[in-house]
């Protein structure tokens, strides 16, 4: 069934901000799900010229925790990233990280940021300076779904290939999962 049209710009708003919510919060609940099914081997093994579900995991976190660190600031720097190797190695950390991760999605006070104007900062190419960008709260969120989804996609690869299947949806873009259901 598709979303009703919002009647009002403001509907259409709120819409888009429960969707962005919505869909962080999914990301998320796909990573928690995982953990509890992955043993300490899993999670930390990679297969040759592949990171570990660990790896993938601390990066989807590094990448939220970048932004909740600069929402305040109204400066996002995705390059300062705390790379906490316990996140990638502990199961037991990486589910904590999760866990509180998903308050803070959901915590009503990130709402009162949507819609804002924020400065974004990222290495775009390994020989040149840090690129400072304009961006919007909302933009982020979107992006940290689609940053998330990527290398869901990825996990769930290398989870299939220990034998552990997250079901057809897991790690796909909504676009593809709707196009899928016809």
């Amino acid at each position: 069934m598709k979303n009703p049209r919002p009647k009002h710009p403001s509907d259409s708003t709120q819409v888009s901000a429960a969707q962005l919510l919505q869909g962080c919060c999914y990301c998320v609940q796909q990573c928690a799900d995982l953990m509890q099914l992955l043993s300490k081997e899993n999670f930390t093994n990679s297969l040759p010229g592949s990171s570990s579900i660990g790896a993938h995991m601390r990066h989807i976190l590094d990448r939220f925790q970048s932004f909740f660190a600069g929402l305040q600031s109204g400066c996002i720097d995705y390059d300062d990233r705390k790379r906490d190797k316990s996140i990638e190695c502990n199961p037991d950390a990486a589910s904590f990280a999760l866990a509180s991760l998903a308050r803070r999605v959901e915590d009503p006070e990130l709402r009162s940021h949507l819609g804002r104007n924020i400065t974004v900062r990222e290495s775009v190419h390994h020989e040149g300076p840090t690129v400072a960008i304009h961006s919007t709260v909302d933009r982020e969120l979107m992006g940290l779904v689609t940053h998330s989804i990527h290398h869901l996609a990825i996990i769930s690869l290398l989870a299939r290939s220990v034998g552990i299947d997250m079901g057809s949806d897991f790690g796909k873009a909504p676009s593809t999962i709707r196009y899928e259901r016809g």
